[in-house]
């Protein structure tokens, strides 16, 4: 939207900005007025109708009184003022107080004390709140006035506000259309009192509000006024398109047309017919029907809208022509190459062709002529065709005008193609050990023709051999012979036809009838023969009969009762073997046969064979006797088998150890053992040996030999308590005689007891004790079991209690130094409330402890015990400790108001009391360059009124509450510093270059608001100048004795080092 400033000045004539430039002023966020959200300016010339980004301001209600307008003029001196002291040069100083606060002349805010040409400089504060009070001035603006409303333009002129010299202002133009949410941008800005708006939409409602600016301070903006521009006629038709032809006709659709404010009623259609246009039809609807065209004729055509206001301008205007005669009939189809599956076809193509379409029908099917092409190009191949058949075709043409009739029919026919592989060959009938009768299906697939011949391949899978023809004929069956029995063989067969030689079939496996394994030859001895078993090995026959071996037997001749039999030795898929259970130098005769799932074949010739020697039989169990503490043996010579006994080996073991120790090695067939256990069951055997080896051990003899002595208690236990020791122990071993008794012995005293456990008492705390537990029987007292033991030590005494600090909802406790608890004893603290509840605050090893949580000017009982090894001693005496009372809250939000001159407000807020004290505060105040604070108000009210304050001075203040509680009063910190700068005061004549110093009293009066009690006034020492004289700091003077004494400490040294070199 473009804007035209049009200011009506009484200097000024004409429309323009002050800058003389009739561009539109930019528009800045950073001064939009309070209630508006920031946004782009729009270009020049151009208004924005899409959705709006700021919001409707606010109501204005600000008032302008005769104070507020001294305050102006007081504000806008004050500016002029500071800029010509910042700017002597200058002339003409900008009048905005918000120039103050950019750039380098904002450094002069945080200054404090007196500067160097001893002027004072203003603070941010007072600067905001003359930014503030500037605002409402320039909020105080009227509702602008709209006139020559047209309906695409109005004028928009407003009055300044009622202020001294407005010719500094600019002003903000905001425009919101109503039916978008009532969002505001801005439209103008200047220093014109006028602009008109341009680019409206007609019979539309607007709202437009002004606003104020002086430099960066921008004022609230006025209340909006309404206003609607009038309806008008539409805006022309965008240009109407073709939706439909045929040879006499045209249909035209078009958009609709802005109506702006009115409905349209009607189109109106015109025809240019040689440079003159006619109207050729009306419609209310965005479409219509042109008919009676010549056919192949060009036409332009145009359209106009028209509402109640008049006729729109017309569209743009386009042309369209009528469809042409369809194209003649085309000439058949040709054939260029065939396969057994496709057919390339061509025709050919005339200039009035566009496009063509071919068809094909398969007489197989009845389905008729279908679809095979649609395009431009003028050859076509046909897939997926079957073999050896006949198809028929057809083509028309088309081009925009129409389609032709169909060509005449075309029969062309595929090639025929390699028949399909046969059926898998089967077997037909039973199969015989040498010959087989197979058949097999003909192809599905004989490419178009017949099958003229079947060829069969063979091959025998074990010799891995390649296939060889073993038939050749017309027929599906044939039979193959001179087969080799047992064996499996792979069976392949393919056809021909004219079309060629088909793929083979699947393969099949055939396998004819074994029969019974051939002889094998004669075992063979491996190693040499051993007197109980004979190592053999053989081979499989060369002939398995056409069935694998499943198992080979070998079997021994053996003679019973003067007989020779075969006895199975052997019998499994193994080789070899070793045949066992022979009896030494003895002949034997092994043979083997084979064995398949037909039978089993005959008997190889024998192999005669004799057994070596071997060791000594197994002797017999040797016989046992008791004699007086040994066990006599004695036994009978087993048989040598050949080779004579050199000697005996005797064993013997006690259950249940299963490990045998020798206890005899001799030719001598009897022997005397000693030294065996007492009461036991003694397990003995015997082996013999000759120089071939030893025989087998015999059978086991058991014998019980006389009890003894109970053997050592096993599994002693001890439990110590300071004064006793409970012993337990278990049985012993009681050596064939029961246990009577137990002797337990600890040095000092014997103890004499039947059971397992004891206790032994009155013994001395933390000593050592030496224990012997035996067991006594029938025989006599057994083996001595001891064990050292020491006894606990006495449970501790309870420290002394104490109160280290005392707070009013803590208290600290302590019962001894830091790391005193060198036996690491754990200490118990119980606390009794004033409501006798008792509850443990602490246990640990420490030495300390805080118990919080804790009720002020509350009285506590506290009771400690303290526990090691043994348990837990005594509780001590009872010792009560109490709080103190607590101290006021911190005090918050602290400010000062009304700062002027010579004076100041401090507030804060307010605290409750606590319980039934009262609070009342303390208020101190310093000199920020000093920091030395007095107290300048006492009492109970949040707030004080500070006098006779220098001007353009930097002051620290500081409040604390005070309880005031029966037993006294109680103060609390002091809370944060707060920062107050009075403003200075500006002489008529310039300051002189030269600095005095004195000193005098300031009184600071506080008055109560609240109660009508007499002001109280103290008098506060206030420094002024620059080299006034000062008090000295803390600081300042540690310093001053910190480096007295560096000096002192450097000349004693040198003193002493002189005395010592």
């Amino acid at each position: 939207m473009t804007r035209r400033g049009m200011g009506r000045t009484e200097n000024d004539e004409g429309a323009g900005n002050p800058s003389g430039s009739n561009q539109p002023q930019g528009f800045y966020p950073g001064a939009m007025p309070h209630g508006y959200h920031s946004f782009s300016p729009l270009p020049a010339g151009v208004l924005g109708h899409g959705p709006p980004q700021g919001h409707s301001p606010p109501p204005h209600s600000f008032h302008k009184d005769e104070r507020s307008q001294k305050q102006y003029n007081k504000l806008k001196k004050k500016l002029e003022a500071k800029q010509l002291r910042e700017h002597p040069l200058n002339t003409t100083p900008p009048l905005s107080p918000r120039k103050e606060l950019n750039g380098n002349s904002r450094k002069g805010v945080s200054s404090v004390g007196t500067s160097e040409d001893g002027e004072e400089s203003s603070s941010l504060q007072d600067e905001e709140e003359d930014v503030n009070l500037l605002t409402e001035l320039l909020g105080n603006i009227n509702v602008p006035q709209v006139s020559e409303v047209m309906s695409r333009t109005a004028l928009v002129q407003w009055s300044a506000p009622k202020v001294d010299n407005p010719q500094g202002l600019n002003y903000e133009v905001l425009l919101s259309d109503r039916c978008k949410e009532g969002k505001y941008k801005s439209i103008y800005s200047g220093a014109a009192l006028s602009c008109r708006i341009e680019d409206l939409k007609p019979g539309t409602e607007y709202l437009v509000c002004v606003s104020a600016r002086l430099d960066n301070v921008v004022g609230c903006a006025s209340e909006p006024t309404l206003f609607t521009t009038p309806p008008c006629k539409p805006d022309p038709p965008p240009a109407p398109k073709l939706s439909g032809r045929n040879r006499h006709s045209l249909t035209l659709k078009w958009l609709a047309a802005k109506d702006n404010g009115s409905p349209i009623e009607r189109y109106i259609i015109e025809s240019e017919l040689n440079g003159n246009w006619t109207e050729i039809s009306q419609s209310k609807n965005k479409q219509t029907v042109i008919s009676k065209l010549q056919p192949a004729t060009s036409y332009t055509f145009r359209i106009a809208a028209i509402n109640q206001f008049g006729k729109s301008d017309y569209s743009p205007s386009v042309e369209y022509h009528t469809c042409d005669s369809p194209p003649p009939q085309p000439l058949p189809v040709t054939l260029t190459h065939s396969t057994p599956t496709t057919l390339t076809l061509q025709w050919q193509a005339r200039p009035q062709d566009d496009e063509f379409t071919l068809q094909m029908e398969d007489p197989d099917s009845d389905h008729g002529y279908l679809a095979a092409y649609s395009g431009k190009e003028t050859s076509y191949t046909c897939h997926g065709l079957k073999k050896n058949s006949l198809y028929k075709f057809r083509l028309k043409s088309q081009n925009e005008d129409g389609v032709s009739r169909w060509s005449e029919e075309a029969f062309f026919s595929t090639l025929p193609g390699r028949p399909g592989p046969p059926g898998r060959p089967q077997q037909d009938g039973k199969m015989h050990g040498q010959r087989c009768k197979l058949k097999w299906e003909p192809p599905y697939d004989k490419g178009g023709s017949t099958i003229t011949n079947y060829t069969l391949e063979i091959s025998k899978i074990k010799d891995g051999a390649e296939f060889k023809t073993a038939y050749r004929g017309a027929l599906p069956a044939c039979t193959i012979e001179r087969l080799e029995p047992g064996s499996k063989h792979s069976v392949r067969v393919c056809c021909e036809g004219p079309g060629g030689v088909s793929d083979f079939s699947e393969v099949a496996i055939i396998t004819t009838d074994p029969i019974c394994p051939g002889q094998c030859q004669p075992p063979r001895l491996h190693g040499k023969p051993k007197p109980h078993s004979i190592h053999i090995k053989w081979n499989y026959p060369e002939s398995d009969g056409g069935s694998p071996i499943t198992e080979m037997e070998v079997a021994m001749c053996k003679r019973v009762e003067g007989n020779e039999e075969l006895v199975t030795a052997y019998k499994g898929k193994e080789t070899e073997c070793i045949v066992n259970d022979l009896c030494p130098a003895q002949n034997y005769a092994l043979t083997v046969r084979a064995i398949n799932k037909v039978g089993r074949g005959p008997w190889s010739n024998p192999l005669k064979v004799t057994s070596g020697n071997s060791t000594p039989s197994r002797p017999s169990a040797p016989n046992l006797s008791l004699s007086p503490g040994a066990v006599s043996c004695s036994w009978t010579a087993p048989d040598h088998n050949g080779s004579p006994i050199t000697q005996y080996i005797l064993q013997m073991t006690t259950p249940p150890c299963e490990n045998y120790t020798s206890v005899f090695s001799g030719l001598s067939t009897q022997c005397d053992v000693k030294l065996v256990p007492p009461a036991t069951l003694c397990v003995f055997r015997l082996q013999a040996v000759n120089s071939l080896g030893s025989s087998s051990w015999s059978e086991l003899s058991t014998i019980m030999t006389s009890p003894s002595s109970p053997g050592s208690v096993t599994g002693l236990k001890s439990t110590a308590t300071p004064t006793s020791i409970s012993l337990s122990w278990g049985l012993p071993v009681s050596n064939g005689d029961p246990v009577t008794h137990y002797i337990v012995d600890t040095g000092d005293s014997s103890t004499t007891v039947t059971e397992t456990n004891c206790v032994i008492e009155n013994l001395s705390p933390a000593t050592t004790y030496r224990i012997r537990v035996r067991g006594v029987n029938g025989v006599g007292p057994g083996s001595v079991s001891s064990l050292r033991v020491s006894t606990l030590p006495l449970p501790p005494q309870p420290p002394q209690l104490s109160c280290t600090t005392v707070g009013h909802n803590y208290l600290k406790l302590r019962w001894g130094l830091p790391n005193s608890n060198v036996n690491n004893y754990t200490f118990t603290v119980a606390m009794t409330s004033p409501s006798s509840r008792r509850t443990v605050v602490y246990e640990g090893t420490n030495t300390i402890c805080k118990v919080s949580r804790l009720q002020e000017q509350t009285s506590y009982n506290f009771t400690i015990t303290s526990a090691n090894t043994t348990g837990k001693g005594p509780e001590s005496e009872v010792y009560t400790f109490t709080t103190c009372i607590a101290p006021p809250p911190y005090v918050k939000g602290l400010k000062a108001t009304n700062v002027s001159h010579r004076s100041c407000t401090v507030e804060w807020a307010p605290l409750r009391p606590q319980g039934n004290d009262s609070i009342e505060y303390t208020v101190q105040c310093a000199r920020l360059r000093e920091q030395v604070f007095k107290q300048v108000y006492h009492g109970r009210d949040p707030h004080c009124d500070v006098k006779d304050l220098d001007a353009g001075a930097e002051y620290l203040f500081r409040v604390c509450a005070v309880r005031q509680s029966p037993k006294g009063p109680v103060e609390g910190s002091y809370c944060q510093n707060i920062n107050v700068s009075t403003p200075p005061i500006h002489h008529e004549n310039p300051p002189q270059h030269c600095v005095r110093t004195h000193n005098h009293q300031v009184n600071l009066t506080f008055k109560r608001r609240k109660n009508k009690q007499d002001a109280i006034s103290k008098p506060v020492d206030v420094n002024e100048g620059a080299g006034g004289n000062r008090p000295l700091t803390d600081q300042q003077w540690a310093g001053i004795i910190l480096s007295v004494f560096i000096v002192l400490a450097v000349l004693v040294a040198i003193i002493i080092a002189h005395s010592i070199y």
